[in-house]
This record gives structure tokens, C-alpha cells and sequence, in this order.
């Protein structure tokens, strides 16, 4: 299995500005291809349902050919679902979570 660094998430207590948002998950995002390190800056709102350790933990994600396979036999901290044009899911590995992203094919 290869992984591509894509980018960087960070937990933070305070919207910032430019942030989007994204209802289904309750969560603000900024645009990490905009950051020059891809820095994502996340807030939750309280009603999140994401897992804590999403919502608390600062994540690294990878792209992946086949997020299935990365996912196998992980410990899951939100299942493969499509948003945007791609797949994403996030495991737990010692504690930390980790995001997977599978792009679509046509955004490769």
C-alpha cells in the first residue's frame, strides 16, 4: 500500500475566517490546498457527532489508491462515505487519528 502526503488537520476552539462549512457533519474547514504547509484548520460545533478523537487529535491524511484496502482490519473511526468527488475515512492507530482519501478518477 503507498501513501501520498496530502495534508495536515488541526482541531481548533475558534472559527476562522474563510472557514466553510460543511452541515452534514457540523464542522468548519478551511482550505488546506490554499495553505503553503496544507494545514487544514477544523472547528466542531458542539452537535458534531464526529468521533472525539477526530474532533480533540490532530490527523495526517494520505491519499490512497483503494481506501478500502488501507481501512482493512483498522480500527474505524468513520467508515469509508463519498463527499465532494471522493472517498474518505478516518482509523485510529495508538491513539491518533489518521484520514484516507481516494480520489475520484477523474480528479487524479
Amino acid at each position: 500500500m503507498e501513501y501520498k502526503y496530502d495534508h495536515f488537520g488541526i482541531p481548533v476552539k475558534q472559527k476562522r475566517k474563510g472557514m466553510i462549512y460543511i452541515p452534514e457533519y457540523k464542522v468548519w474547514s478551511s482550505d488546506y490546498e490554499k495553505d503553503p504547509y496544507r494545514i487544514e484548520w477544523i472547528f466542531f460545533e458542539n452537535e458534531s457527532h464526529l468521533h472525539p478523537l477526530i474532533q480533540t487529535i490532530s490527523h495526517v491524511c494520505f491519499l490512497v489508491e483503494d481506501i478500502e484496502k488501507a481501512v482493512f482490519k483498522k480500527k474505524l473511526l468513520l467508515k469509508p462515505i463519498h463527499y465532494q468527488g471522493y472517498q474518505m475515512a478516518f482509523i485510529e492507530e495508538e491513539g491518533v487519528p489518521i484520514e484516507f482519501m481516494q480520489l475520484s478518477r477523474s480528479e487524479k
